[in-house]
């Protein structure tokens, strides 16, 4: 079975992921506002799921796409969401993300992913794709479970410092935001600038 079709399997049973803690939330109400002079923001929430993080966005004033491969997955979400959000049903582990700058050649001034990086094949690549639909001075929030902060049989779904590290390799600025059980990575621009902590 694909994993596609294993997280569709997931999602059109009812099952869900954890909902954003008021940690988490707060942390993505105060960093991800719609910047100043900014028309027609735009945000991509990556790993959509039933599309909580991209209705908090839309929320914040920006027209967002919501990409995941899990049909059942998008199918909750969009019965759910307000006008504002496109769903998109596209793999991004197999460069299936480069297809929504290919419809209009546009770019985000947010991109968002939460609880899935640690699922990717090949993170680093993938994050680094991303990294390149952002505008100038766009953000990418990544959102991990902590391996630390963490039971050991969840291990399969966290990272780790070491493996945070070379997540955040090559950009100009990295701002890492602890939230629970979670860390928050506000990443910007290709670089090799210091990692910012803030408790």
């Amino acid at each position: 079975m694909s994993a596609a079709r294993d997280w569709h399997a997931h999602y059109a049973a009812g099952r869900d992921f954890k909902p954003l803690s008021d940690t988490e939330e707060s942390v993505l109400r105060e960093h991800l506002a719609v910047p100043d002079g900014v028309g027609n923001a735009r945000a991509l929430e990556v790993a959509c799921g039933t599309g909580e993080v991209a209705r908090l966005l839309a929320g914040l004033g920006y027209r967002v796409d919501a990409v995941d491969f899990a049909e059942a997955a998008l199918e909750r979400a969009a019965a759910a969401s307000p006008s504002g959000i496109t769903y998109h049903c596209l793999d991004v582990t197999t460069g299936g993300i480069t297809a929504l700058r290919a419809r209009d050649g546009d770019t985000y001034q947010v991109i968002t992913m939460r609880r899935a990086v640690a699922h990717l094949p090949d993170r680093t690549r993938i994050v680094a794709e991303l990294g390149a639909l952002l505008a100038p001075g766009g953000i990418l929030c990544v959102i991990t479970p902590h391996a630390d902060r963490q039971p050991a049989q969840l291990r399969g779904i966290c990272l780790d410092d070491p493996e945070i590290d070379m997540l955040t390799g090559g950009w100009e600025h990295i701002e890492r935001i602890e939230a629970g059980d979670s860390t928050v990575l506000l990443l910007r621009g290709p670089g090799s600038a210091g990692v910012t902590y803030q408790e």
